[in-house]
């Protein structure tokens, strides 16, 4: 029975001279093929609502290829996907390649070789012949033989690697159950077979019909979108006319207007792309011209159209669909707007395994059971949800690793079983794959996954939200893949590395599919079997629609045509892609019934600009002159909608938020909680350091003294590398002092005992968990002290350094706190890094050793630098000696020089600045009002007086703390 063509234009009332025809062969129990699973749902609805509910089954090709091999009897299963990526991979491994050894290691190389062979297969040639048709062509240039060589040592490397798993690739299996069919056809008995919706077909589509018409007899009817001559279907005549040298039948449908609420669009559909337009046509708010100014307002526009007709008209949801040619990228934004604008939308888009959030954890479990992971994967592990009882205990963790510079998987586990529970799982995990390969993970992985997403719903029996459901996806298609790859020979099953990378990439489709309630969100060429009331067609850009035509990786056009002259193949030939593309637009604009709208945007969000489609001003053509130019606009960066105009009382709220008056957050207050002030009040004791924090900005002193946040980092360098030299400038000075001090004669004395302390504590100063970044800071470190050392070798100074890190005023501390106040309601507590006293112990100079910088006396109070003033004080009152200075020691930068206070007569071959030499009035004056500063900072504390003081914060100006403080300056 020949094949029957049913032709025209877009409703032309083809789908009704299919459906009756189906629904008259209902006794024989004919097949319906339509190309989405969405129209399957479509078409199943349209033959119930016309009293067939049985007799007429509804599949997709897929579908009707799975019940050809059934009839067929032709056993076996089919490599998958990713098999047939594994088996692709393993060929290429196995293949020695020069000239494509490049492209051979880029990801995508794999799949490409599997596309080219299930190419070669749909057109019926085997390997062995396509080498030799390749040996041809090269023979006519032989700059061409290298890559000839490889490429069929490839395509023959596939195979084998193929027939090593005793399955067929899907073309191979399609042609021998063709084939099986051809033998003996009466295994089909005679189902009619109907397809509707498609434009295109493969060649081994065109192979099923063929043999299901030409071979088994069959009645076969297919609807084709085609009228000869015009150019929106230019790229389906060669299509067309090779189904009808299969012997096929037309039955040609024409144009029905009556389909259309809106004779507009008719008259678009009719005459897109011609070349002679009689008359323009008025839009009649039938077709709407929309413009964003960026890509999320251009989003924003289409959703708030699609809520007006879904709240004001009554369009019911899913009679509105909106497709977008780049939807893969621009799915999550249009997801996300929709959500915003309350439409409810079937946005269907994958999501690879590795961005979810139980997926992640899974491929992290694998890798550091298998690999050498790193610390951030055992806590992706350890964050999967619902693992942990207690979160935290991750968050203390990461904490720890940072801290300690544990950077591997191995060093984070030995810090999380130093304090809870062992990991025995990895342990398990890898002895799994010890034991057994990829077979025996997938069994491991397949408990860990059924674990980890049962975890977060212990004891409840919960019915799955959108989160839910994409978690168990995501545990079926890991399942899956593990079980696929197991059932491959252990020579193609992948290794550790590759295992876990295949497990990131893998895919799984986020969101529902299209149906009732809900707005169809899909690309052009998708929505082809089906009408609508409204359509908007988002990214009509240069570049996104049409799409750029795709380069072909292995062979391009012009080389496929020589293979073919010089072999006899016919190689396929890549379709002119504008024109593919011209009929994907065709399809989208004759969709809708009532209302067509075609979006674009001026500029990306980031401001640069973009280029309108020409298929815009294709449609522009068909209409009154100006229509693209006024568009409906809306602004890059708009924010919510006017009132009347607002999708929901949201959108409304942000608009009137953003069209009020800017408002300036409120700066932090002071203290004024009893619970807060209490303590302040009754403490009486406080060091040196907290009062100068204070002093350079309270709210600083409130965050980093006071609250004492928990860092997950590890302290600062300059912090660790100070204490560090500290230490070491203890041990040196003090050893040296114990034999007569310091002088040029002894430095070579005192750089051997600086490298000797260094060595001794670096580990217990850590001045950076990067082993790398810490063996140049303690060479740096080292060196700035033994340059230090010289400097106070011949500093001339005829005090010596006599006690190192003095402490005071705790109750730990071998001395006194300094009294500031006579009732003792105010005392002082420190520790003085080092004390130089004269020959006589009575007079001293007090040092601080500080980085890069210190400061001047005449700089104390503007900077509120008033620990090494209170420390003179202290020195004097707590342990009886007079302070003749006070210097700010740096042991780093250009300047080795002290600043600070001195005595005018005091110590005169000390090398200071003869602007920190003070009378004994001045100085004395000088102690006191940095006491009166210390008195007034207590009394600030004391009040919760938190002023921000943005300018002096940071140790490089500017606020450190700006989402605690708000001030203006943060």
């Amino acid at each position: 029975m020949p094949l029957h063509l049913v032709t025209g234009p877009a409703n032309a009332a083809k789908a009704r001279v299919v459906l009756e025809r189906a629904r008259a062969r209902a006794a024989q129990s004919p097949l319906l093929v339509v190309p989405t699973v969405a129209d399957v749902e479509i078409y199943r609805r349209e033959l119930a609502g016309g009293g067939t509910v049985l007799g007429v089954r509804v599949e997709r090709f897929a579908g009707l290829e799975r019940e050809l091999a059934y009839r067929a009897g032709v056993p076996g299963r089919t490599l998958t996907a990713l098999q047939a990526e594994r088996v692709a991979a393993a060929a290429i491994a196995a293949t020695s390649l020069e000239r494509l050894q490049a492209a051979a290691t880029t990801p995508g190389f794999p799949a490409a070789l599997v596309a080219f062979a299930g190419e070669l297969g749909e057109a019926r040639i085997e390997p062995p012949r396509f080498v030799a048709a390749l040996r041809a062509w090269a023979a006519q240039d032989p700059g061409r033989a290298a890559f000839a060589e490889e490429l069929g040592a490839l395509v023959l490397a596939y195979r084998r690697a193929a027939e090593k798993t005793g399955r067929r690739d899907r073309p191979q299996h399609v042609t021998a159950v063709l084939d099986a069919l051809r033998n003996e056809p009466t295994r089909w008995a005679g189902t009619p077979v109907f397809l509707y919706g498609f434009d295109d077909l493969t060649p081994l589509q065109r192979d099923v019909i063929d043999t299901l018409a030409n071979a088994v007899g069959a009645e076969v009817v297919l609807s084709l979108t085609f009228e000869p001559g015009r150019a929106a279907f230019a790229a389906r005549a060669t299509l067309h006319q090779e189904l009808l040298a299969l012997g096929a039948t037309e039955d040609v449908q024409p144009a029905v207007p009556d389909y259309y609420d809106a004779p507009v669009l008719h008259h678009v559909e009719r005459h897109l792309y011609e070349p002679e337009i009689a008359d323009r046509a008025e839009p009649q708010d039938a077709v709407l011209a929309l413009e964003g100014g960026g890509e999320r307002a251009e989003v924003e526009l289409v959703a708030a159209e699609v809520s007006r007709l879904i709240r004001e008209d009554g369009v019911p949801p899913d009679e509105i669909a909106i497709v977008h040619r780049g939807l893969d990228t621009t799915a999550p934004l249009i997801d996300l707007v929709l959500r915003a604008y309350d439409v409810p939308a079937a946005v269907r888009r994958t999501i690879r395994v590795g961005h979810t959030a139980l997926g992640r954890g899974l491929v992290a479990m694998v890798r550091c059971a298998l690999l050498d992971a790193s610390a951030d994967e055992l806590l992706a592990w350890l964050r999967t949800p619902g693992l942990l009882k207690t979160p935290a205990f991750a968050d203390r963790l990461e904490a720890r690793a940072r801290r300690d510079g544990a950077r591997t998987a191995k060093q984070a586990r030995a810090l999380w079983e130093q304090e809870r529970w062992s990991l025995e799982a990895l342990d398990h995990m890898a002895q799994a794959y010890e034991r057994g390969g990829v077979k025996a993970l997938a069994e491991r992985v397949d408990a860990e996954a059924a674990t980890l997403l049962a975890a977060p719903y212990r004891r409840s029996a919960p019915v799955f939200d959108a989160e839910g459901e994409l978690d168990a996806r995501v545990a079926a298609q890991v399942r899956r893949a593990l079980r696929e790859l197991g059932q491959l020979p252990p020579e193609l099953q992948p290794g550790p590395a590759e295992l876990a990378a295949t497990l990131d990439g893998l895919e799984v489709y986020v969101g529902s599919q299209s149906g009732a309630g809900r707005v169809t969100v899909t690309k052009p060429q998708s929505l082809r079997a089906r009408r609508v009331r409204a359509l908007f067609c988002l990214g009509l850009q240069e570049g996104v629609f049409p799409a750029p035509a795709k380069p072909e990786p292995f062979l391009g056009d012009d080389e496929r045509r020589a293979i073919n002259a010089a072999s006899g193949l016919r190689l396929r030939l890549h379709e002119d892609a504008l024109n593919v593309e011209r009929l994907f637009f065709y399809a989208a604009v004759s969709r809708p019934t009532a209302l067509l709208g075609l979006s674009w945007h001026a500029a990306t969000d980031d401001g640069a600009p973009t280029v309108r489609s020409l298929l815009v001003d294709d449609v522009a053509d068909l209409l009154v002159p100006g229509w693209a130019e006024k568009p409906r606009r809306r602004e890059l960066g708009a924010a919510g909608w006017p009132g009347d105009m607002a999708p929901t009382e949201r959108e409304a709220a942000r608009f009137a938020a953003a069209s009020a008056p800017s408002a300036t957050p409120p700066v932090i207050g002071h203290l004024t909680a009893p619970a807060a002030l209490g303590p302040l009040r009754e403490r009486h004791t406080w060091s040196a350091s907290q009062l100068e924090v204070w002093a350079s900005c309270p709210v600083k002193w409130f965050v980093e003294r006071h609250l004492r946040p928990e860092a997950l980092v590890p302290d600062p360098e300059p912090l660790i590398r100070g204490e560090l030299a500290h230490r070491v400038l203890e041990i040196a000075l003090s050893t040296l002092a114990a034999e007569g001090g310091l002088s040029p004669e002894r430095l070579p004395e005192a750089r051997a005992l600086v490298r000797a302390a260094m060595d001794e504590h670096a580990e217990d100063y850590r001045i950076s968990p990067n082993p790398e970044r810490l063996r140049s800071a303690l060479r740096r470190l080292e060196v700035d002290l033994v340059r230090y050392l010289e400097f106070a070798a011949h500093a001339g100074s005829a005090l010596a350094p006599t006690r190192f890190e003095v402490k005071f005023g705790m109750a730990e501390d071998p001395y006194p706190a300094l009294d500031l106040d006579d009732d003792g309601g105010l005392r002082l507590a420190g520790r003085i890094d080092r004390i130089d006293t004269d020959a006589s112990g009575r007079e001293a100079i007090i040092y601080d050793y500080k980085g890069k910088t210190a400061t001047e006396q005449a700089k104390w109070l503007e900077k509120g630098k008033l620990q090494i003033a209170l420390y003179m004080l202290a020195v004097r009152s707590v342990l009886g000696l007079e302070p003749v200075g006070g210097l700010y020691q740096p042991l780093g930068g250009t300047e080795a020089r002290p600043r600070g206070a001195v005595l005018r007569d005091a110590d005169p071959g000390l090398s200071a600045f003869a602007t920190d030499r003070l009378d004994p009035e001045e100085l004395e004056t000088l102690l006191a009002a940095c006491a009166d500063a210390a008195r007034t900072a207590v009394g600030e504390i004391r009040a919760g007086a938190l002023e921000p003081s943005p300018d002096s914060c940071a140790y490089v100006g500017g606020c450190a703390f700006p989402t605690i403080c708000r001030c203006v300056s943060a």
